[in-house]
């Protein structure tokens, strides 16, 4: 009599391990040889999948050099993903995403997507930009900035002026708590008071959210993670957006309890408090201020470093700054030039202020558009519904619209000639469209004024240079990951004792 092992039955582990095998396969198959973007050049990688920019932005920390790399290799459009094509056309992408139909690819966004940052429907975000426009212009913004916004600048000239000046000034932290209390007293009207607590170290390295640009990398190349924060919105309590998360729905809960209790509610007037009023969902309008806290702060903060950076580089821009500053009604304002309204209409100031925003553009951050329709691109057709993208740091260094693209010449935006005023107009800093940046007018009053309090009161060198260059400028880094910040160290030698 024979006898026969018996072989065990597949378990269910195993027949299901081998069923997503396949479906990985067949699908990485689909993407390379059959997707309608398979003709497109790229790595092979990246468009089997979206784990090749994770790669590249976590791992190797490479994404923007293996940008540019790829369209020295390939020309102007590449594959960067499994439906998404990269552009580095400035006049098309200034063109295409000035339309008003395109959609925003919502896995981009992360966990945004009920946003006004992440709404993918143009006719959705039309409509909640309609109400979220007006709370950062206007009246609202013209009253805040010749009040709060100063008190905020003259609380950062009088805490500096109280350092040592044998000692250096850390100015990544003082920046960081000026801008959070700027952003913050906005937002919700309230100063936090964040610029003078003693240990401006202790509160930038507990608050600041660190790995920000990893994590939201994390969830949009592993669709199933961002899924489960869609599912379960608890989790986001994980996210580095957690203490603003808090902050926020701290103040909004007591914004509508009263109105509970008292139709009228008590007299609260803060942006905050008409958003509530306007949209009436506390999730989302918890979430939209904590974007706006966040982004704000962090565009802000990344700004006057960059700005700072460029001054103490070139002198000569100083001294031109300071003799426009001079025209101003120093006799009114003595030393507090930045309560002057003309400060905002200086063309020198304006030029050097978008001449830092355009250098210190995010190397990080493109913008993905989906149309309805195909689009024709120099006579390939590209099929409807293909994300396209563009960054915001090529473009903006493009040599053919900015010759001398790495070199600060704030001259290139000054003056009514037609190339000042194509700068002006084909700029994509705050984005391109009905997509444009919110803010963007809150930043320009915010840099302007607090460079010309600066400028003007301080003469500005680095602590240790030779430390600096060494480094990288590693204090240039927007958005950084934990252990990788680099921080502004500063001489600052006060130009005036008291009042003038």
């Amino acid at each position: 009599m024979e006898h026969f092992l018996a072989t065990p039955a597949p378990t269910h582990f195993v027949v299901a391990t081998s069923l997503f095998a396949l479906y990985i396969a067949l699908k990485t198959v689909y993407r390379l040889f059959f997707s309608p973007l398979a003709g497109f050049p790229g790595p092979r990688l990246a468009a089997s999948t979206k784990l090749f920019e994770a790669y590249h932005m976590i791992i190797k920390d490479d994404w923007l050099e293996t940008l540019e790399r790829l369209h020295r290799q390939h020309g102007p459009v590449v594959r960067i993903g499994p439906a998404e094509l990269h552009f580095n056309d400035h006049d098309f992408c200034v063109t295409h995403h000035a339309q008003r139909n395109l959609s925003k690819c919502t896995n981009y966004y992360g966990l945004l997507s009920t946003l006004l940052g992440g709404i993918s429907s143009p006719h959705g975000h039309s409509d909640r930009k309609a109400i979220i426009q007006p709370l950062f212009s206007g009246k609202t913004l013209a009253d805040f900035s010749k009040t709060t916004m100063d008190r905020h600048i003259e609380s950062l000239h009088d805490r500096l002026m109280t350092n040592p000046t044998n000692a250096p000034v850390n100015g990544t932290h003082h920046l960081w708590a000026y801008t959070n209390d700027i952003v913050v007293s906005y937002l919700v009207d309230k100063d936090m008071g964040y610029l003078w607590e003693k240990d401006l170290t202790k509160v930038h390295d507990s608050l600041r959210a660190f790995s920000s640009i990893e994590f939201a990398t994390v969830l949009r190349a592993m669709p199933p993670i961002k899924k489960m924060f869609d599912v379960f919105p608890s989790l986001r309590r994980i996210s580095p957006l957690n203490w603003l998360d808090e902050l926020v729905f701290s103040h909004l809960q007591d914004i509508v309890d009263d109105d509970l209790e008292n139709r009228h509610g008590k007299d609260h007037g803060s942006v905050l408090a008409r958003l509530w009023r306007e949209i009436g969902d506390n999730r989302i309008v918890g979430q939209e201020a904590a974007q706006a806290m966040f982004i704000g702060n962090e565009s802000l903060l990344s700004n006057l470093t960059c700005l700072l950076h460029y001054m103490i580089f070139n002198p000569e821009c100083v001294a031109q700054l300071r003799a426009e500053l001079d025209t101003l009604d120093v006799g009114t304002y003595g030393h507090r030039v930045w309560r002057d309204p003309k400060v905002l209409q200086l063309p020198y100031l304006d030029a050097i202020c978008r001449e830092s925003t355009r250098l210190s553009s995010p190397s990080w951050h493109r913008q993905p558009r989906m149309c309805a329709e195909p689009v024709e691109y120099r006579g390939t057709v590209i099929p409807a519904n293909v994300s396209m993208s563009f960054t915001l740091r090529l473009l903006e260094r493009d040599p053919k619209m900015y010759p001398e693209p790495e070199s600060f010449i704030p001259e290139r935006w000054l003056g009514q000639d037609p190339e000042a005023q194509k700068n002006r107009t084909r700029s994509v800093t705050f984005g391109t469209g009905s997509r444009t940046c919110l803010g963007q007018i809150i930043a320009r009053h915010v840099l302007r004024k607090t460079l010309a309090a600066l400028v003007y009161n301080f003469d500005i060198s680095l602590w240790d240079e030779e430390k600096d260059v060494a480094e990288g400028f590693r204090y240039l880094n927007t958005y950084p990951r934990k252990g990788a910040e680099g921080f502004l160290n500063l001489r600052l030698t006060p130009r005036f004792k008291g009042d003038m």
